[in-house]
């Protein structure tokens, strides 16, 4: 009885080792090979003017699967405008916002509707599409909501990246928000404690592109990595003058303050900035993904559909 007994327990736990090795074999056989591909489009400082809507004409004509609307998206007392503009592709949850300065005046009215009518339970927030990490970052008022080292908002940031990075069928990692890191001179500069603080988390993390605006104009860096020494002059990782990157060590970030509001002018161009000027239009990015091939192209389209600027990631 007792030799059964003994037999009887053996089994079960052989049983049971087999049985906790295959299920975490499985829970980490992730299938990075599969193929697919997939448009969005960006762009901020909407308004409700004419050109605003012409944007939003050109970025239904491209058909795309989300919209990121990068802050300042109405310049009125109300919301109303803005979402009338982008009701033709506000449906199964396609726009994704972060939040500008004018998003959050008017007591606060505008920015409360927009957190109920995009279901936000609050204004900084992740999500993946596809195998891509989306992640939205509050960045118009940091005395409104902190963004600083010390902040909910940082140590979000910063734990939604590691499990990112670490979320081996994840492919690309996009941040956006609205004030810009970095910036050619133009009417705001770019955030220093904001670069200070999150340009060494984008590059410890795999960040691959971030997208801003504030800035009524376009500009597009090179792949940077941050500065420790002067931390406002990025260190430029890749010149290639076809816009072709090959798994480059540092984001590109990407101002699109183009969307509908009066331009702003440049007075210099800094040289971490390959491309910058002062026409309405928004961000087209493609995403595709053969075996374990990827590539992310980025092309700017103005109002007439033209296509002024242009750069491709390879991984």
């Amino acid at each position: 009885m007792q030799v059964h007994l003994v037999i009887l327990v053996i089994c079960l736990l052989l049983y049971t080792t087999i049985f906790y090795a295959q299920s975490e074999g499985s829970s980490n056989e992730i299938d990075t090979k599969e193929s697919y591909q997939f448009n969005f489009v960006a762009a901020g400082d909407f308004g409700c003017s004419d050109e605003a809507i012409r944007t939003l004409n050109g970025m239904i004509k491209k058909n795309p699967e989300l919209v990121l609307a990068l802050g300042d998206l109405s310049y009125e007392r109300t919301p109303n405008c803005w979402l009338n503009i982008i009701s033709p592709l506000d449906n199964n949850g396609k726009v994704k916002i972060s939040f500008g300065d004018h998003d959050m005046s008017n007591q606060l009215f505008k920015y409360d509707t927009y957190l109920k009518h995009f279901n936000l339970t609050k204004p900084y927030y992740a999500f993946n599409y596809k195998n891509v990490h989306f992640l939205a970052m509050a960045t118009a008022k940091n005395s409104l909501i902190p963004y600083d080292r010390t902040s909910q908002q940082y140590q979000f940031v910063k734990n939604d990246l590691k499990l990112a990075r670490d979320n081996k069928s994840i492919d690309w990692i996009i941040v956006y928000s609205f004030k810009p890191l970095y910036s050619s001179n133009t009417t705001h500069p770019g955030g220093e404690e904001l670069r200070n603080s999150y340009h060494p988390l984008f590059e410890k993390y795999g960040v691959d592109i971030v997208l801003q605006a504030h800035n009524h104009n376009y500009q597009r860096t090179y792949p940077i990595t941050f500065n420790e020494t002067t931390p406002s002059s990025p260190i430029i990782l890749d010149k290639d003058k076809q816009n072709l990157y090959n798994n480059p060590k540092g984001p590109i970030f990407v101002t699109v303050g183009t969307a509908g509001a009066p331009l702003y002018n440049f007075t210099s161009q800094s040289p971490f900035i390959i491309s910058q000027f002062a026409k309405n239009g928004f961000l087209n990015v493609d995403i595709e993904k053969f075996q374990n091939k990827s590539n992310l192209t980025g092309a700017f389209y103005n109002n007439n559909l033209e296509r002024q600027d242009y750069f491709t990631i390879r991984k």
